[in-house]
């Protein structure tokens, strides 16, 4: 019995031996494909971008207007932002809210009508060619939709119709729209009668207008801008400024441009010396950065605060809501590829970026024309041998382990 026993320790000890010895080649195995497959490398696509050299300023805009007296219960007959002259009806006063319904309706027979007298003028009209602008109007009227641009989507929906219209008439399905049009017209005319009745607020000057709610929520005088020294208008910034009337119809702005007012430590004021051009946005209101020009860069040096004053001469309904706002300046802007900051590598006292051609990854020299704390900005003229090498559209490598130039990937 004890040979036995021998006997069978011994097997049980070579088989857990062999189990541990099982064990560690599984896990090296492991551990082997894990750095394989995890040993990965995120690239991005060296595109066109246009990056700025930029700062961050509260203060105030004004502009020249004059106020539009009237109030009640008012239908606007004009857009905000839209232009006006002196004489312009800009709106109508309800007595009751069925006359806002009948308002309403007369603007969409006017639409109609208009539509339709449109619609029969397709005589001679190629049929291939109305056919690729029904098609072409319907996708814009889908693209409107897709993207819920809804702004849009009437005039794309009359451009469908319009495009239909003719389709049909040119193919003899419809013979014309004139019955539909004089019965049309004659509810107009009806309507119209009865709405032009109605007191009216007419523009007293030319200008843009804007409606009450799409005023500026504040009165600023331009003149005591102007005048003021940077600490009064550090001070005017901090006590803010008077509310605008709302028992009004609206204001008119008499000129086609305005100033933004701010003020700034000595040390951003100086970035703008020199400094003529500028761009200027409101994220969240104007996104779109718009031309302007320095008009003042006024300086405290003992109170260490200076006055900042650019003007833009472009004008929407956005902009003519402006009041106390927070601005992005653009002092200069630079147009090159962008790619990222997390791809900067210094070999041999270059600095560039690596680089994945097919299966190898390349070391490419880069000369950068302005950076940021994400992103860098280099020309756009990259060749191989000189002092910037990466080009358009190149899949840099911004994350990756064991970089090096000629490795495979």
């Amino acid at each position: 019995m004890q040979p036995k026993n021998g006997h069978t320790n011994a097997t049980k000890i070579i088989r857990w031996i062999g189990i541990a010895l099982l064990l560690v080649v599984s896990f090296y195995v492991v551990i082997q494909c894990f750095v394989i497959f995890h040993q990965s490398y995120k690239t991005e696509t060296a595109i066109s971008y246009t990056m700025a050299d930029s700062v961050t300023l509260d203060g105030v805009v004004a502009f020249d207007s004059v106020s539009v007296e009237g109030s009640g219960n008012l239908g606007y007959l004009v857009q905000d932002g839209e232009r006006v002259s002196n004489g312009t009806v800009l709106a109508e006063c309800y007595t009751d809210d069925s006359q806002g319904l009948l308002r309403e309706r007369l603007d969409r027979l006017s639409r109609t009508i208009d539509l339709l007298s449109k619609s029969q003028n397709s005589t001679g009209s190629d049929l291939s060619v109305l056919t690729n602008q029904t098609r072409q109007a319907l996708y814009n009227l889908l693209d409107k939709l897709d993207t819920a641009e809804y702004s849009g989507i009437t005039d794309a929906e009359d451009d469908f119709l319009l495009a239909q219209n003719r389709l049909q008439v040119s193919t003899g399905q419809t013979g014309d729209f004139s019955q539909t049009i004089a019965a049309l017209q004659a509810e107009y005319d009806e309507i119209n009668a009865q709405l032009g009745a109605l007191q009216t607020i007419t523009a007293t000057t030319n200008g843009y207008f804007s409606s009450t709610e799409a005023a500026p929520a504040i009165v600023t005088d331009r003149q005591a801008l102007d005048d003021a020294t940077p600490t009064a208008l550090q001070q005017m910034l901090a006590d803010g400024f008077p509310a605008a009337d709302t028992n009004r119809a609206g204001q008119i702005a008499t000129g086609f441009s305005w100033r933004f007012y701010a003020v700034c430590d000595l040390d951003t004021a100086a970035r703008f010396d020199g400094v003529t051009s500028v761009k200027i946005s409101v994220p969240g209101k104007q996104n779109t950065p718009l031309a302007a020009t320095v008009v003042e860069v006024t300086t405290d040096e003992d109170n260490g605060v200076a006055k900042l004053v650019f003007e833009c001469q472009t004008i929407n309904a956005e902009i003519l809501s402006f009041g106390q706002e927070t601005a992005q300046i653009d002092i200069k802007t630079y147009e090159g590829i962008r790619i990222s900051r997390e791809a900067l590598h210094i070999v041999g006292g270059n600095r560039g970026v690596y680089v994945k051609y097919g299966n190898l990854q390349r070391f490419l020299k880069i000369t950068i024309l302005y950076e940021d704390e994400n992103y860098i900005l280099i020309p756009a003229d990259g060749a191989i041998g000189t002092d910037n090498e990466v080009r358009l559209y190149d899949e840099v490598i911004v994350q990756g382990t064991n970089l090096q130039d000629g490795k495979l990937l």
